[in-house]
């Protein structure tokens, strides 16, 4: 993997530009995962970063390397002035000095790097972070160095993705299933696989409580541990697609889409496309096979002298 031949400084590095940007494009302001979601959508490299499980050394446990190192470069960005954001909150804006930057002629170790870790050995001292910086530079981080606010739900997250991606093909289409259900989609009793025949797994009806509007959806379930779903599978998927008549399909993997199969899906008839980042998303959205709890974290005044 591309991601895997950077040293860790420049792994950071690679994704503040990507961040920048897609704030930049979407009027300067994103929650965090909505980012991720979009510099991965830029870019086949960090797509593939943001999805790979690695193994703890220490402990055996899963975890994304990609989330110490966004959550790093979000940490970076703000010390430098270019972002905005308040702890716990899940939304971040750009300043206006980060809205007028030029992108194109824009250095990441001088405008960035150099004058984060400026900042990181000014309050070296007060906020403890020496070891921060050891860990970016010079360690081989594992899970016990993330830096997230949200690390309780980063590893739950980590996990349910990989229950999902453990499951059975069969297992897999029901999990979809009981996620499309959740989500408004009424599935006939015909239990309709097509594998050989453009891969249809099901199809059924989405009616609009607003209008009442009934339209036809079929779905298509890939289980992949490894490779992405491309533009072939979504060419494929178009053809079974008219061979049923629907007016939009549903093309669900919990691995992810390249840039060409996302150019596919938007035309001709419409394709939803959720990939593993989305069906995590949703899973708690709809709490489906999951049981929601209350947890506590303490503030800074607990921990500063």
């Amino acid at each position: 993997m591309y991601y895997d031949k950077l040293n860790s400084e420049e792994q950071v590095s690679y994704l503040i530009k990507p961040i920048l940007e897609v704030l930049q494009a979407a009027g300067g302001q994103l929650e965090r995962s909505e980012i991720r979601n979009r510099i991965s959508e830029l870019d086949e490299h960090i797509a593939e970063f943001e999805q790979k499980l690695y193994t703890s050394n220490k402990t055996g446990n899963q975890y994304k390397k990609f989330d110490f190192k966004f959550n790093f470069a979000i940490k970076e960005l703000g010390y430098v002035g270019l972002i905005s954001y308040v702890k716990y909150n899940p939304v971040i804006t750009l300043t206006q000095e980060g809205a007028n930057i030029d992108l194109s002629n824009f250095d990441v170790k001088t405008e960035v790097r150099d004058k984060a870790r400026t900042y990181w050995e000014e309050h070296s001292s007060k906020n403890k972070v020496k070891s921060k910086m050891a860990a970016i530079s010079d360690v081989e981080e594992d899970e016990d160095s993330e830096s997230s606010e949200d690390k309780l739900l980063d590893d739950f997250k980590v996990k349910l993705q990989s229950a999902i991606a453990n499951m059975s093909p069969a297992k897999f289409e029901q999990f979809s299933r009981a996620l499309l259900t959740k989500m408004g989609v009424q599935f006939t009793n015909k239990g309709v696989q097509i594998s050989n025949d453009g891969g249809i797994d099901d199809y059924g009806y989405h009616i609009d409580d607003d209008d009442f509007r009934t339209t036809r959806v079929v779905i298509q379930c890939k289980r992949f541990n490894a490779n992405p779903v491309s533009e072939p599978d979504i060419n494929q998927f178009l053809g079974a697609m008219n061979k049923f008549q629907a007016d939009y399909g549903v093309f669900i993997t919990n691995s992810r889409f390249t840039n060409k199969a996302r150019e596919a899906a938007r035309e001709g008839t419409p394709i939803t496309l959720i990939d593993g980042n989305d069906l995590v998303r949703l899973v708690i959205k709809y709490e489906l096979f999951i049981t929601p709890v209350t947890t506590y974290v303490m503030e800074d005044f607990y921990t500063e002298e």
